[in-house]
């Protein structure tokens, strides 16, 4: 049998034809359920964005805390009132522990502030070096109540002065002398090759 394949299929439906007649679903049965699922999927996409977004606020928060350096936090103090901020200057005189939390002053341009840290202190936490602490005013005005808290090292690093290495390590030093190439308990320089002999 010769099969047209460029027309239609005309044939009957009894001999294989395809139907094409449109399939009406039973009355809400499908059509709500995919409804109803596509539109859980849109709010499920939409509260995760929201998640994203929140979560990316949060974190923004931190980088978007502005510095001051002790002299402009007390000149700002009513400005700031209790807002977050971070609080710069060295560490002027040794910390107190009163139980609940470490006290020490902070200083910058004759200006100091005390600080009442309640975080974790970092191991490099001396007096005389420049700190960050992170946080607000108390309520009174008084105190800079800090919860985090950096200690800013400081970038001059200097070899310590040992004096001079050869006449400290003489065993270290190759001998100047004619004999050191030959003498056998002289380990051989860079590059060349023991004696065979």
């Amino acid at each position: 049998m010769d099969v047209n394949t460029d027309g239609p299929d005309d044939r009957d439906l009894e001999d294989g034809g395809l139907d094409l007649t449109p399939r009406t679903p039973p009355a809400g049965a499908a059509v709500g359920r995919t409804r109803s699922m596509r539109r859980w999927g849109a709010v499920g996409v939409l509260v995760g964005l929201v998640a994203v977004v929140a979560f990316v606020a949060v974190q923004a928060r931190g980088a978007s805390l502005y510095y001051r350096n002790a002299d402009e936090a007390v000149a700002q103090r009513e400005s700031l009132g209790r807002d977050r901020f971070r609080l710069q200057g060295v560490v002027v005189g040794e910390s107190v522990d009163d139980g609940n939390a470490k006290v020490f002053q902070v200083a910058y341009r004759g200006v100091s502030v005390t600080v009442r840290h309640t975080g974790k202190e970092p191991a490099l936490f001396k007096p005389g070096l420049p700190v960050v602490a992170e946080g607000s005013w108390n309520a009174a005005g008084t105190e800079f109540d800090s919860d985090r808290l950096l200690v800013k090292h400081t970038e001059d690093y200097k070899k310590a002065d040992t004096g001079d290495y050869e006449q400290q390590h003489p065993d270290r030093v190759p001998a100047n002398d004619a004999d050191s190439d030959t003498d056998p308990t002289q380990a051989p320089s860079r590059g060349e090759r023991p004696d065979a002999s």
